[in-house]
């Protein structure tokens, strides 16, 4: 682990806020003098006032980004380019980049239409968004950039697969190499230029970190890396529950497992799930040495069997160990050496955090990543004892602050070196690879700065704009899980939940969906009442539409057990290829599919 972080500065000092500024104004000059050549740039409506401001061929960009050694005005003109930028780029939001983007999917896709698109080259991979409300999929063209453009990537690499101990000691690490399809430019001869795997951004960056292209895919599904415990064959499984299944059977195979890292907690919590409801089958598989019969792993079976040998002791081990469930710490039992959990685990992530403590007990930590997206990576943990706590990186992008409390729109942005700590912002990014003051729709809350070089510390706070609405009321996300989160422990532990509109009544009400971590508990019957009261306290428009009766006391509908990590399966099965692991469950429901399907999964209403 790394040594623990200082506490966090209220205030910067003249010294440290000059030093973010001056790494802010470097990115920004980077990524125009980088990008300024680009189809995006030179023909995109949202760029024409900056375009002009910036007068091509006369003081434009060349003069304001000459860095000759030893010039004198160097600095004045990088923060001219600043206030030039600042007051001629606006927000901008994906439709504005979809008109370009969709380039990349027309049949046949020229090279000479997607070459230079967003930024310098052809993209190595397009990161395609892992989806939570049913709307459409979104996709980033993701670039090749210098190293030193490139920092908060390697160093979210780094944190997410630390080194194991000396003694032999595994990794089960559960990514997906998978794609959704591959992007194949033809050149003027009509050949094929590259292939452009479309895929998760975690896929990406471990294809990009490890050099890995699609050709050679049949390659990589053979090798199995020695301090991992899964061969590289599971992360090509599609499948979500034997995706789950094959991690699961081969990290139950090495009683030297140390670390596992699930991306998101909800994962692992899935990953818990599968280990407890199939415990005989995977005792009976390592006694044996015979994978089974699976649904989607056709085309790896040879390559996981091979590395699948019997191992009728270790099956013995486990038998004797038993389903211990009943008291924290299962999985220190299976496994004597694990000693961390590595996982997202703020906003919508945190609910199943309970569970998962239940399984590991209390020596092992469980260690929030990143807050990351298809954009871009946004923040680093910052403290292994806070699950939400992160540093922003400034490095790759340039990350500015719209506060929520002011107009949207682009002269109220704050910078890194001038945000309140207390304050909640919505998160904007200009970035290496061709966006341009994108709306990012995270809102995060400035706790302070980082003393040793004054970047913001901050925690998540919500998805902004996710919210229901039933009368005249708004309810945002944060509330929605501060007021189960209060009503957890009388209804039995929600592990996870949503909450759609339930028009089954005459008057509106919110239904909130949950499933639980075990029975339904004795006071579960308050819940309802309970529930409504909190969100009165919370929220006035709430108290005032419910005391007129315009919406109805919440109703409660519990789910029959494994439903979220089924509906994470029943998305990536429906959605066209989304990679496995990685399906976020809304906290919002709106989709009228996903609703039904939940409501299918009900076993009572408290």
């Amino acid at each position: 682990m790394d040594s623990l972080p200082p506490t966090p500065i209220t205030s910067l000092t003249p010294e440290l806020s000059e030093q973010l500024r001056a790494r802010a104004l470097d990115v920004l000059s980077y990524l125009v003098k980088t990008n300024s050549a680009t189809t995006y740039f030179r023909e995109s409506d949202a760029l024409a006032r900056f375009r002009s401001a910036l007068r091509p061929g006369d003081s434009g960009v060349d003069r304001l980004l000459q860095q000759q050694q030893g010039a004198d005005d160097v600095t004045c003109s990088v923060q001219e380019l600043f206030e030039v930028y600042h007051c001629n780029v606006g927000l901008s939001v994906y439709e504005d980049y979809l008109p370009f983007i969709s380039r990349f999917f027309d049949q046949p896709c020229k090279k000479s239409a997607v070459e230079n698109l967003m930024a310098p080259g052809l993209p190595c991979f397009i990161a395609h968004s892992s989806g939570t409300s049913g709307g459409a999929t979104k996709h980033f063209p993701k670039y090749r950039h210098p190293d030193h453009m490139s920092l908060s990537t390697s160093e979210a690499m780094r944190k997410s697969n630390p080194p194991t101990s000396n003694g032999g000691g595994k990794s089960c690490i559960m990514y997906s190499l998978g794609y959704r399809q591959v992007v194949a430019p033809l050149n003027e001869d009509g050949d094929v230029e590259e292939r452009i795997p479309v895929c998760l951004m975690t896929s990406g960056v471990i294809r990009v970190s490890n050099n890995m292209v699609v050709e050679r895919d049949a390659i990589y599904s053979t090798i199995k890396v020695p301090n991992c415990s899964s061969p590289l064959a599971v992360s090509f499984i599609q499948n979500y529950k034997s995706f789950l299944f094959m991690h699961a059977l081969f990290a139950l195979v090495e009683p030297k497992l140390e670390i596992i890292n699930t991306l998101f907690t909800t994962t692992c919590r899935d990953l818990c799930r599968a280990v407890h409801d199939q415990w005989d089958d995977f005792i009976r598989c390592i006694e044996t040495g015979v994978i089974p019969d699976l649904e989607g792993i056709d085309q790896v079976k040879d390559n996981l069997q091979r590395f699948l040998q019997p191992n009728p002791d270790r099956a013995e081990e486990l038998r004797k160990i038993g389903k211990a469930t009943e008291t924290p710490g299962w999985f220190r039992q299976i496994w004597p050496e694990l000693r961390v959990i590595l996982a997202t685990a703020s906003g919508p992530f945190s609910t199943v955090i309970p569970e998962i403590r239940h399984y590991i007990g209390p020596d092992v930590s469980l260690e929030t990543l990143t807050i990351a997206s298809s954009e871009a990576f946004l923040a680093l943990a910052y403290d292994p004892r806070d699950l939400n706590l992160y540093k922003v990186v400034g490095s790759d992008d340039v990350i500015e602050f719209l506060p929520v409390d002011e107009p949207e729109e682009s002269r109220y942005l704050a910078q890194t070196w001038n945000v309140d700590p207390g304050k909640k912002y919505e998160v904007i990014l200009t970035t290496r690879d061709g966006f341009w003051r994108y709306r990012l729709g995270d809102v995060v809350e400035v706790v302070g700065f980082d003393p040793r070089d004054g970047q913001p510390v901050v925690r998540y706070v919500e998805r902004r704009n996710v919210h229901i609405r039933i009368a005249n009321e708004v309810t945002t996300e944060t509330q929605l899980r501060s007021v189960v989160d209060a009503t957890s422990d009388p209804l039995g532990g929600v592990s996870e939940f949503c909450v759609c509109p339930d028009y089954r009544e005459s008057v509106g009400r919110y239904a909130f969906m949950v499933e639980l971590q075990g029975n339904l508990g004795a006071n579960a019957a308050t819940a309802p009442s309970t529930l409504h009261a909190s969100l009165q306290n919370l929220n006035e428009n709430y108290r005032r539409d419910s005391l007129s009766g315009k919406i109805d006391v919440p109703a409660v509908r519990v789910l029959r057990p494994g439903t979220f990590g089924e509906f994470r399966e029943w998305k990536i099965r429906t959605s066209g290829g989304a990679a496995v692991g990685q399906v976020k469950v809304p906290v919002v429901v709106w989709d009228e599919g996903c609703r039904v399907w939940l409501e299918g999964r009900v076993i009572c209403d408290v």
